[in-house]
């Protein structure tokens, strides 16, 4: 019902004449579709051209930084029309996030015939709001992290490592994740997982290289000559880091991460015997945003949906009304505060705060449920 429901809003955008942004959408649109006629998608000077032939007005290229086979995905939207593309993709981020609620609703003891909390929640957060405004892909992140444990419980492994490699399109943002990953594949020999990775990223590899073979040469150009932990300066602790060290190098920038990887190795040892994916991801995903060495925007921050609803079902489950209440304000209260942020158009570096508050409300109001729960 939701699929085809989104079908029909696919339909109604794409008769519209609907004034669409131009920024994130556009720059995966024409990457996609600079590549897919065999041109270079980290070209400054080939992505403005591309981007002013559908409006963009400023004197700068928003430029796709995300890795070669990320555009397995742009290519199929730059063969379309930009409206048409814009009009299909927006109804399918609907579709991945609020399956995804449902998904992590029910994996986390949430009552099945209760799902709607679940799309309420994805709604009512600010990141996903934005995310679907600026056509991001981080709503394929989250669709990866909830398709991963999904899996795996049900020993679908090949599967669970396709899903896991959705993630991979911000390989910075979910880097701690993978840490553990690997571990766990190559000591519990799950080499079927690893496959299914393996198998993603390659296909999606060969699929941008099959129309432009110097793709990954032209991408680390890019990074060389305008590494974006350079260019932006992104709400995380990283970019802190590096400010403050006042350094002309990034290398600081990557010390949260590489801090964060051995307490993750130490995490992943100490509960080898018992490791839990559906029970550790919503850390590991906060962790992972939190240490980030750039990226972490606000619509990045739609992966945090898995925490997030994982401790609403946990409050539902334990009937707690007061946690539940607590929760609920710090969600609408760090939601509305974002909004209102986004809407006064503030630099995207304030939005530092947001991770470390969930962090901090996704610990005590889980520790607390659990508590409760073993009483």
């Amino acid at each position: 019902m939701l699929a085809a429901t989104l079908v029909v809003l696919a339909i109604v955008l794409a008769a519209s004449n609907i004034r669409w942004p131009l920024e994130d959408f556009g720059e995966y649109w024409a990457a996609g579709r600079l590549n897919a006629a065999g041109a270079n998608p980290y070209d400054p000077g080939a992505m403005l051209r591309a981007q002013q032939h559908i409006g963009w007005t400023d004197p700068e290229p928003v430029m796709m930084y995300n890795p070669p086979w990320t555009l397995a995905l742009a290519m199929p939207m730059g063969a379309f029309d930009f409206r048409l593309a814009r009009s299909i993709w927006l109804p399918l981020q609907l579709f991945l996030t609020l399956w995804s609620a449902s998904r992590l609703w029910i994996l986390y003891g949430g009552a099945p015939e209760r799902t709607m909390r679940a799309w309420f929640l994805a709604l009512l957060w600010s990141p996903t709001v934005l995310a679907l405004r600026f056509g991001q892909l981080s709503p394929v992140i989250l669709l990866g992290f909830v398709g991963f444990v999904w899996c795996v419980l049900g020993r679908r492994d090949f599967a669970a490592g396709a899903f896991l490699a959705l993630t991979a399109v911000k390989p910075q943002l979910v880097a701690l994740v993978w840490v553990p990953f690997v571990l766990w594949v190559c000591f519990d020999r799950r080499w079927k997982v690893l496959a299914g990775a393996a198998t993603c990223v390659v296909g999606s590899t060969v699929a941008a290289m099959s129309t432009n073979p110097r793709v990954f040469k032209e991408y680390f150009d890019l990074m060389a000559s305008s590494p974006p932990t350079l260019t932006f300066e992104s709400p995380n602790i990283a970019t802190v880091l590096r400010v403050l060290s006042r350094t002309q190098g990034s290398w600081p920038q990557y010390v949260p991460t590489a801090l964060g990887a051995a307490a993750v190795v130490w995490l992943w040892h100490s509960r080898r015997q018992d490791w839990d994916w559906r029970r550790q991801m919503p850390g590991l995903v906060i962790i992972s945003c939190l240490l980030t060495s750039y990226g972490g925007w606000a619509f990045d921050l739609v992966v945090l949906l898995v925490p997030i609803v994982a401790l609403a079902a946990l409050l539902a489950r334990i009937s707690r009304p007061s946690l539940a209440v607590a929760g609920g304000a710090v969600f609408l209260a760090v939601s509305s505060l974002a909004f209102g942020m986004h809407a006064a158009h503030v630099p995207q570096a304030a939005f530092l705060w947001m991770t470390p508050v969930v962090a901090v409300t996704w610990w005590a109001l889980t520790r607390a449920a659990r508590q409760g729960e073993s009483l």
